[in-house]
């Protein structure tokens, strides 16, 4: 008997000692425990009260052709979309509770470029494969370095440089320096980009685009 899963926590280690045979044997074919070159990983600390709020600025600062934003919950999806929607943001959440064909509807609209972020769980997420996607953001922490660098792997892909952003508050400070340390990854570690910040960058992008076309 075969079981393959992406990631291996603690409930699918649970699920496969009840399923298969007494002694099975434990396969990883993942790419060791070297950080992905490609990807860089930066901490964006944030007040408990701001860490949705400041997805907004995270977004704009990087202002990537697209992004997927993680969340744990079915509602915190729903309500990091909805928040983004109100904001200006194309945004399209997948969670567990679509149907199918809105979620074939909501990726299409993201590889067609109606749609520039998606927030999702890990479950909806799985199986996406998105071209140009440059910046990987987790509203809230995942549950395991397995999950971390999964999620993280959807950018950095085909030669391209991709952003991770953990997005952590004073409580989950200590949890993300642990899950950091055993994906055996060296974060950035810093604030979350200001308003001030979002505008420097704006004008940095400007001054680039006006010397490329001179």
């Amino acid at each position: 008997t075969l079981m393959f899963s992406a990631t291996v926590p603690k409930a699918i280690e649970k699920l496969a000692a009840g399923q298969l045979r007494p002694g099975f044997e434990r396969v990883s074919v993942a790419g060791g425990e070297e950080q992905h070159a490609d990807i860089t990983y930066d901490v964006a600390g944030v007040p408990h009260d701001d860490a949705e709020r400041a997805l907004v600025n995270i977004l704009r600062f990087h202002e990537s052709e697209r992004a997927i934003i993680f969340a744990n919950t079915r509602a915190a999806v729903a309500r990091i979309a909805a928040r983004l929607g109100n904001r200006g943001f194309r945004a399209v959440a997948l969670s567990g509770e679509l149907s199918q064909s809105e979620r074939t509807h909501a990726l299409q609209a993201l590889r067609d470029g109606r749609a520039r972020v998606c927030v999702a769980t890990d479950v909806a997420a799985r199986g996406i494969d998105l071209k140009g996607l440059d910046l990987v953001i987790h509203a809230e922490l995942p549950g395991s370095p397995e999950t971390l660098k999964h999620r993280s792997g959807r950018t950095g892909r085909a030669g391209r440089k991709g952003t991770s952003v953990l997005v952590v508050t004073p409580r989950t400070r200590a949890k993300a320096d642990r899950i950091l340390k055993m994906a055996g990854i060296d974060a950035n570690w810093g604030s979350a980009p200001t308003a001030e910040d979002v505008r420097a960058r704006d004008a940095e992008r400007l001054g680039e685009a006006v010397g490329g076309a001179v």
